[in-house]
């Protein structure tokens, strides 16, 4: 019985020494991991869902800054931009008398394009033809409008000329 008893004990310590505790510690260390593995996980996932939301974040700011870059533009664009104004005159039925682009004014942030005006129309189709400027994408103020009487006759059913002054802004 003595003899059972030991060799029960040493069953018992040569499991606990080659097999359990091995096996204890390697779950152990295994459980560690797994928490590290499963914190890193965690970290990614909200760093994947704070990256969906600043990719959106960053679409949402191309679409605005490029609606803005269409009000303030970096280019000139004088061509195209005098090519609309002529049209809008023309399709207002406004005579252009004199239209005189300035030199460019540095500003901070935008430069300043004046173009000078000297027109003769009515003044129900200047008013509309300020009103289509107003319009435009780009933004362009209107100062300095000075308005004159005129004799109409039959060459020249024109009311009134005007002088005034478009400014044009583009971004630097």
């Amino acid at each position: 019985m003595i003899t059972i008893a030991i060799l029960f004990i040493a069953g018992l310590w040569a499991y606990w020494n080659y097999l359990y505790s091995p096996i204890s510690s390697r779950v152990s260390r295994l459980e560690q991991e797994l928490s590290q593995k499963q914190s890193q996980l965690d970290t990614t996932r909200k760093a994947a869902q704070e990256l969906s939301i600043l990719m959106a974040e960053l679409k949402s700011a191309d679409i605005e800054a490029n609606e803005i870059e269409k009000k303030l533009p970096k280019s000139e664009e004088l061509p195209k931009l005098i090519r609309d104004i002529t049209k809008t005159l023309e399709k207002n039925k406004i005579t252009i008398q004199s239209f005189v682009p300035g030199e460019s004014t540095g500003k901070i942030y935008f430069s300043e394009i004046p173009i000078l005006l000297q027109v003769s129309g009515s003044y129900h189709n200047l008013a509309n033809f300020l009103s289509d400027i107003g319009q435009y994408e780009r933004v362009i103020n209107t100062y300095d409008l000075v308005l004159a009487a005129k004799q109409s006759t039959k060459e020249s059913p024109d009311s009134l000329t005007a002088s005034l002054k478009l400014v044009v802004y583009m971004a630097k």
